[in-house]
């Protein structure tokens, strides 16, 4: 029997901030690698603060999990709304360098929708798994215990049930986990 997945709404304009800080502390950053950060980041937040930055539905791929929003954002931004692929583009320049998508700020703008925890957390994932080798961040990445369980489904690109980011952590019971459930749907009412 599968629960219902726990899932905080999508918050666009901090998902494209994001990128932007992330493109503009390491201009050139990958695809890949802004999608890992997202994910160490966003995961580490929740579990800190009860919220995650981005919102992101995380699925689980070959090289590890995925933000779902913002991995098909940068990819080619094919089914997304025309005014967050305006606001996209204002904002960041995403050029095919071989067979990596690069990113880069086109700078100038705030990060209003920030937080600054949410740009802390941004930083230090990126300054933690920025510079580890694409093998090394996806063997991590493939640890997650979410990851994992989604992984083994049938199918491909299952989600991840993020309720299981809490089963290492001590404080965790059952009502931690009715609180995540009962936050995510006061979040979503009020965003």
């Amino acid at each position: 029997m599968s629960k219902k997945p726990i899932r905080f709404k999508v918050d666009y304009e901090k998902c494209i901030e994001g990128i932007d800080l992330l493109a503009r502390e390491r201009p050139g950053i990958t695809q890949y690698y802004v999608c890992k950060v997202f994910f160490f980041a966003d995961k580490e937040h929740l579990l800190d603060w009860g919220r995650p930055i981005s919102g992101d539905r995380f699925v689980a791929m070959e090289h590890g999990p995925v933000p779902s929003f913002i991995y098909d954002l940068l990819k080619d931004s094919v089914g997304e709304p025309d005014e967050l692929v305006d606001h996209l583009n204002k904002r960041i320049d995403i050029l095919r360098e071989g067979n990596k998508l690069k990113v880069y700020s086109k700078g100038g703008n705030s990060f209003q929708r920030l937080s600054g925890t949410d740009q802390e957390y941004l930083l230090n994932a990126l300054r933690t798994y920025g510079s580890m080798s694409f093998g090394k961040l996806r063997d991590l990445s493939h640890q997650d215990i979410a990851y994992q369980e989604a992984w083994e489904l049938p199918g491909s690109n299952n989600e991840m049930d993020i309720r299981r980011w809490f089963s290492g952590a001590d404080w965790v019971g059952t009502s931690a986990i009715q609180q995540l459930q009962e936050l995510s749907q006061l979040y979503n009412h009020l965003h």
